[in-house]
């Protein structure tokens, strides 16, 4: 058995029939989605392609509260109503308030939590953007081979992200972090210094994305050959699961 992750929402698209947009989402398995891009139309076009059925949906895990990773919610839960939604105390109103009135479930993560075997989220942690506090969690994978930790946007700082998970799982090896790193406004210094970082938690796979942006994304390929892997709308990646 392996958990598979299936990206249908990027910044870029593997095969040319799906559309791309500023924003993020994956799919978990069969019916948990992490994250939900920035539209919802564009969102369902590429589930459709790629023979994905939003009413086998049953979980959803929002990220942050901002527009590229909200954006295709509302659409999703006109087609599929009664979704539990997961999220964070310190989302918008509006946000928590578009959930239940789109008939959603929301349940709001303070801390963290197991939400199904083997899948944890690691609660709200605390990111700014623009000066301005942003809640954030990321989802944990527990693996065979570690832990994969996926990420939306990583406003609290990427490496913060992966220590406040080595304290959950101290006994644990960090497999993989995948996601959007928001390094595209880094100086080629803080860059270099959040590699460093990285290189010291033994990290064996890299997937950035989306607001990670192409410089830096190039950056990870050249500094960690095959062990950064380019994901794309319509690409997949299995990661096995324990046996626990």
């Amino acid at each position: 058995m392996s958990f598979r992750i299936r990206i249908l929402f990027n910044d870029q698209a593997r095969q040319p029939d799906l559309a791309t947009g500023i924003g993020f989402s994956a799919l978990i398995g069969d019916d948990l989605l992490f994250d939900t891009g920035n539209d919802g139309v564009t969102l369902l076009a590429n589930m459709r392609i790629l023979g994905i059925d939003p009413m086998g949906l049953s979980t959803i895990v929002i990220s942050h509260d901002h527009w590229d990773h909200t954006g295709g919610l509302g659409d999703l839960l006109t087609v599929k109503p009664g979704i539990t939604v997961y999220g964070c105390p310190g989302f918008g109103e509006e946000l928590k308030r578009k959930i239940t009135l789109n008939n959603g479930v929301f349940v709001s993560c303070s801390k963290y939590r197991q939400i199904r075997p083997g899948i944890h989220l690691t609660g709200e942690l605390p990111g700014y953007y623009k000066g301005t506090y942003l809640a954030e969690q990321a989802m944990i994978l527990e693996t065979e081979s570690g832990i994969s930790i996926i990420t939306g946007c990583a406003h609290p700082g990427i490496v913060n992200i992966v220590d406040r998970v080595i304290e959950q799982f101290p006994r644990k090896k960090i497999h993989s972090i995948i996601g959007g790193f928001h390094l595209k406004h880094h100086t080629e210094e803080e860059l270099e210094r959040v590699l460093d970082d990285l290189v010291e938690r033994d990290i064996d796979l890299f997937a950035p994305m989306h607001c990670t942006g192409e410089k830096a994304i190039r950056t990870f390929s050249n500094r960690f050959g095959d062990k950064a892997c380019i994901l794309k709308s319509g690409d997949s990646l299995e990661i096995q699961k324990t046996h626990a």
